[in-house]
């Protein structure tokens, strides 16, 4: 016998079994719909109806926010009624696609809101969505009649010829393809271990493309150049094909000079490594006499004229200096024309005794003297007695002398010498 407790419990449980179901049902049916506008309604111009139907879902980035209203026919297409849930209000924006889609092989259409951009504005209660903004899927008679059209436009025979020579093509060839399948497998597979590594060297790649840009033009530049050398290298192709076509003989020629020469030209160089040294030690009066020959070139042509056919007439001049000349301490000394031709003694008593600030003053008394800290002179020589009397510095028992090991070319050192000394 059921007792008084076991009836209250199974009273409970049908009541909260008769709520759940019907509040479920109620939700499935959206019975709340015909008491609270839980959503806005949107209308949406097809072509065609594509396929859908009533109660279908509406989805917006894949997640639903609504279903299919009321279609209704007209005279340029239809008009599809989209009920979408309060919830997704201001949310999609107004240039939105809205585009009838197919779940599965089966059918099961349902329109799908695409958005174009961010933000406002949004699509709001009595929005309407374009026809242009409005698409749907291929209709699966049209699919059928293309795939007759495209079979039926086979050439029977043709194709039988092309599946005949592919079976023969790819007879006896099992283990090699089944050999590339395997291969194709493990390159996946190890594609796949490395997919960081990859991914990496694709972030990279980005440094040196965009590296490549910023060279665009110096790359521009350098095809510019190339194209212009190899135009020059195509004009001048006969005479290439003449090179090419003697250097043989140029080259045998060449080897016997050198043979034949082997010598000389072994002396030659050693000439022009001393000849290096000399012309390095000079090379700053080098550079300066570089720089004064075309003002010389050009001042020979002034110097001398070319007048009439086989005469020619050279110019000189002498430029006198503006200092006064030295004449104190040249009293004893007399004037002699210059038409007097004999023979007299030299006056070595004589010498300017004049301040050097006041004249142009001359002789050994005005000699500049050596710096202070540097060596003065290493010998005297007395003209009188012919004797050269050495000083007692170091510098005195300098060597001029050549090397022995010079040889015959001892008279190298003449221009070797200074520059070991210093």
């Amino acid at each position: 016998m059921i007792t008084r407790r076991t009836k209250m419990q199974l009273m409970v449980f049908l009541l909260i079994t008769l709520v759940g179901v019907s509040f479920v049902g109620a939700r499935y049916a959206r019975l709340g719909s015909l008491f609270v506008k839980d959503h806005y309604v949107v209308v949406a111009h097809f072509a065609q109806s594509g396929g859908i139907y009533e109660d279908a879902e509406v989805d917006y980035r894949g997640v639903k926010i609504g279903q299919v209203g009321e279609l209704v026919l007209n005279r340029t297409g239809v008009d599809v009624t989209l009920k979408i849930d309060k919830d997704w209000q201001d949310e999609i924006p107004a240039d939105s696609l809205a585009v009838v889609g197919n779940r599965s092989a089966v059918g099961e259409q349902y329109v799908e809101l695409q958005p174009q951009s961010k933000g406002a504005p949004y699509l709001e209660d009595g929005s309407e969505i374009a026809r242009a903004a409005t698409t749907t899927p291929l209709p699966t008679e049209k699919l059928l009649e293309d795939v007759a059209t495209t079979v039926n436009s086979v050439d029977q025979k043709a194709l039988t010829t092309t599946v005949d020579e592919l079976g023969k093509s790819f007879a006896g060839t099992g283990q090699d393809l089944q050999t590339i399948i395997d291969t194709g497998t493990a390159f996946v597979e190890t594609a796949d271990q490395n997919f960081a590594l990859t991914t990496q060297l694709i972030r990279d790649s980005n440094t040196v493309l965009q590296g490549q840009l910023d060279s665009s033009s110096a790359i521009k530049s350098f095809a510019s150049d190339l194209e212009l050398f190899t135009g020059t290298l195509a004009g001048s192709n006969k005479d290439l094909i003449k090179l090419i076509e003697s250097g043989s003989a140029s080259s045998v020629e060449l080897r016997q000079f050198l043979e034949q020469n082997e010598v000389e030209i072994s002396e030659l160089l050693n000439e022009v490594l001393v000849t290096g040294k000399v012309v390095r030690k000079n090379l700053p009066g080098l550079k300066h006499l570089l720089s004064i020959f075309p003002t010389v070139v050009e001042g020979s042509f002034a110097v001398v004229d070319v007048g009439n056919p086989g005469l020619a007439q050279a110019h000189f001049g002498m430029a006198l200096t503006t200092q006064t000349p030295c004449k104190q301490g040249y009293e004893s000394t007399k004037k002699r024309s210059p038409l007097d031709l004999d023979s007299r003694p030299f006056n070595t008593e004589v010498s300017c005794t004049e301040d050097p600030t006041k004249s142009n003053a001359r002789g050994s008394s005005q000699l500049p003297r050596a710096a202070a800290g540097e060596t003065g002179s290493i010998a005297t020589f007395d003209p009188e007695t012919g004797e050269l009397t050495w000083s007692d510095m170091e510098d005195a028992s300098v060597s001029t002398a050549a090397p022995s090991s010079y040889g015959d070319d001892a008279w190298k050192w003449l221009y070797l010498q200074p520059m070991e000394t210093e």
